[in-house]
Parts: structure tokens; sequence; C-alpha cells
């Protein structure tokens, strides 16, 4: 079992109320045994929308990870005030959209999770997209508190320690995401080629 998954299988453990995806539905009879059309399948076990936790996009509205379910996932952890390690991360983000064709760009999504829960506010990370002219019909930023992000960090495997300046060192890390949130290949160091992260995307969302 590698890493990214031992830590996934210890964060869903912990999560009051969440659980591991398994049909537990009670039999039931009569009218009731019809299939409700509009209920969204089970999660895989892997999945990491199972983790609860709130955060905030930039218009401020409380979400969960399980808003982004849907479509394949281009996601990393930064931060806005990151002058080394982050600018090169959005970087390879951004050479991963450009290696897309037409069609697949426009059935994936592009997510920011921000390490800084104290500065990252909503407005700082709705600023940060138009400077940096991230679409926001592809991309999406978050803001959480420190329990959230120590969460999905655990879940994706990402090492992180904030300094006595508030700065944080960090894991580099681009994870793709199928559709139903199971990461299906990482990207770990910066400056990587993009083939592989775009290939992934590619097929995902077909």
């Amino acid at each position: 079992m590698t890493w990214t998954r031992i830590a996934l299988t210890l964060a869903l453990a912990v999560l009051p109320g969440s659980t591991q995806a398994k049909d537990s539905s009670p039999h039931t009879h009569g009218a009731a045994e019809s299939p409700d059309r509009d209920r969204p399948a089970p999660l895989s076990g892997q999945s990491i929308y199972q983790v609860r936790t709130a955060w905030t996009d930039t218009d401020a509205k409380s979400v969960q990870l399980r808003s982004l379910r849907g479509k394949p996932v281009a996601l990393a952890m930064v931060y806005t005030s990151c002058t080394t390690a982050c600018p090169l991360i959005l970087a390879d983000l951004k050479r991963i959209e450009s290696a897309l064709s037409p069609e697949a760009r426009g059935r994936v999504w592009f997510a920011l999770f921000s390490f800084d829960s104290e500065r990252d506010r909503p407005e700082v990370l709705k600023k940060f997209a138009s400077a940096h002219d991230l679409d926001p019909s592809r991309w999406r930023l978050y803001h959480g508190d420190r329990a959230a992000v120590r969460e999905l960090a655990m879940v994706l495997g990402i090492r992180y320690k904030r300094d006595a300046r508030g700065d944080y060192d960090h894991s580099n890390v681009i994870s793709i995401l199928d559709p139903d949130g199971v990461i299906r290949h990482q990207q770990v160091g910066l400056g990587q080629e993009p083939a592989e992260s775009a290939n992934r995307l590619e097929s995902l969302g077909r």
C-alpha cells in the first residue's frame, strides 16, 4: 500500500461520520425498492471526496471536496505569498493545461488549495486568480482552516511545516484525480514534463 493510500485510510478512520464506501443500504420492500436515479453512485474507498471538511471558495461559499466530483482534477496545495516553489507549481499546472486538447480542457478542473489559513482568505485568492489569468470556468481556489489543510495534506501525502515568519516549507506535488476523487497519478517535483499528467487527464475525461 502506498503512503497516499495509508494516509487516506488513516484520515478517513479518524473523521467523525465518515465511512469506507460499501453497500450498507438496508433491505426494503415494495415501492421503496425503486432506485433513486438522482442519487450519485457510492464513492470508492480510495476517494479523497470522503473527507468532509469544509473549505471556502473565492465567492466565500462553504464547499466540500466532493463539489469537484464529476470531472478529472489537477490539484495542488500552494499559498499566494510564496515566492519560491509555488509559482513554479502554478507554472507546471499551466503547462499541463496547455498540453491538453481544447476538448479535454473544458472537461477538467484545476484546483488550488492554500496552506495559509490566516492570509489566503477568499478575497485574496480571488485577486490571485485574476492576477494570474486563471480562467474561472476551469480553475477553483480554496481557503480552509488549519484542520482542513492538515487533513487534505494527509490524504494527498503532502508534508508541510509553517516557519516563524508564517511561510511554509512543503512537498511539491500535483495530484491527478479521476471524476470520483481517486488519485490516479502524482507529479512530484518542480519543472516536470507535463505529458504524463496531461495524458491521464485526457483519458479520464473521456
